[in-house]
């Protein structure tokens, strides 16, 4: 099939986006958020669920075939919730200070919702915003 027909009619191979790019997908921020909703203060998910979340098609689009390929994007998404006051990340029971970044850490993180993200979301507006 010549480029150009490539172009218009994909064949189904989905080139992998960058964890950045992975990080901005709606579908992943979906549900990252809906973990965030769904768990209450002081428990806590690991971040593996949420990319272990995404079904089949949803890892296929983004050019992935396994969940295990989408952590680094779903942890630039939970570092990202973290600068907006929306969660809190974590690493062997204890919340990791502001200076420690995505590529500081090694292993799982556990991540949770801040005890008064209510409030906040009410007081800045609709955190759902982001996620059209």
């Amino acid at each position: 099939m010549s480029i150009f027909m490539n172009w218009i009619w994909s064949s189904g191979n989905t080139k992998q986006v960058s964890p950045t790019d992975a990080s901005h997908d709606p579908r992943l921020r979906f549900h990252m958020q809906t973990f965030i909703d769904n768990t209450e203060p002081p428990a806590s998910f690991k971040a593996s669920e949420v990319a272990q979340a995404m079904s089949p098609k949803e890892l296929a689009n983004l050019g992935y075939e396994r969940w295990e390929e989408l952590m680094p994007a779903v942890i630039e998404l939970a570092f990202e919730l973290r600068e907006i006051g929306d969660c809190e990340i974590m690493k062997k029971g204890k919340v990791l200070p502001d200076d420690v970044g995505p590529y500081d850490i090694e292993g799982g993180i556990r991540i949770r919702r801040v005890a008064d993200m209510e409030f906040q979301a009410t007081t800045f507006g609709s955190r759902d915003a982001w996620l059209t």
